[in-house]
């Protein structure tokens, strides 16, 4: 499977899951936000992610990072070390936090990095918009963290 392919099953995951999972857990994660802040949509991803991430690993898959011991993993998969979030992309009630995953097959060849979007609000537990997952051929911290930049400030 190709980033693209494999970006799409992922898409179609996340478009089919993510208010479900919401719904069910709302009331707890609404309740966690005044201690937990941020943290709390950590938490929500803890129980939306890892489903997928499995799907990944059973087919070969996996990030081709390593993780070290200090590294703040959050869904099984996504490194906080590995994200961006600017003020400039959206309003407290409408931020963006945009995490990357270098992937690679079963062969340790990288395929490509997925780009997982969460738009969350930093006044109180709310998603404002769905997660959202974008496969892209760049594999290198640098053009990652560039094409995420422009992505970003093209539609924001």
């Amino acid at each position: 499977m190709t980033i693209y392919e494999l970006g799409k099953i992922l898409f179609n995951y996340i478009k089919e899951h993510w208010e479900d999972v919401l719904n069910r857990n709302i009331r707890e994660l609404e309740q966690l936000f005044p201690e937990y802040e941020d943290a709390t949509y950590g938490l929500y991803l803890d129980k939306l992610i890892p489903p997928f991430w499995k799907i990944i690993k059973e087919n070969g898959y996996r990030s081709a990072e390593k993780t070290k011991q200090a590294d703040f993993i959050i869904g099984e998969c996504l490194n906080f070390r590995n994200s961006l979030e600017k003020a400039k992309w959206g309003t407290p009630h409408h931020e963006k936090r945009v995490f990357w995953i270098v992937i690679e097959n079963q062969y340790k060849d990288v395929i490509g990095t997925l780009l997982f979007e969460l738009s969350h609000s930093h006044i109180k537990f709310n998603l404002p918009s769905p997660p959202r997952i974008l496969p892209l051929k760049e594999i290198k911290r640098e053009e990652i963290i560039n094409k995420i930049i422009l992505l970003q400030e093209k539609f924001s």
